[in-house]
């Protein structure tokens, strides 16, 4: 395993996603993932843009719950889309971006 593998479990990326919205091939995710071959500084940096959607995404839902009217049901039903042009297209992202916004708001509770 690579960090650039951990990046990709974290954001919620299969292989296949990964290639897509970095635009490279899947040998190449495969490579970075299992190998010490780190891939090029601009792959680093479009995780990164992605990563800063998810978490912005997530912060703008938790800013928007009302949260005199939440209460600890409602925290499994909060769903989210993820702007952005590579989040907003697959699904692991949008998960990411669902728990962090829910790890948020579960803060209220505490």
């Amino acid at each position: 395993m690579s960090n650039f593998s951990d990046v990709m479990d974290y954001i919620g990326l299969t292989s296949g996603e990964a290639a897509t919205a970095l635009n490279v091939s899947e040998d190449e995710i495969f490579r970075w993932c299992d190998t010490s071959e780190a891939p090029p500084l601009h792959i680093w940096q479009r995780l990164v843009r992605m990563f800063d959607e998810i978490r912005i995404s997530a912060e703008e839902a938790a800013k928007s719950a009302d949260l005199d009217q939440l209460d600890a049901s409602d925290l499994n039903k909060i769903s989210l889309n993820v702007p952005g042009n590579a989040a907003s297209e697959f699904a692991g992202p949008k998960r990411a971006a669902t728990a962090m916004a829910v790890a948020t708001l579960v803060r209220v509770f505490v």
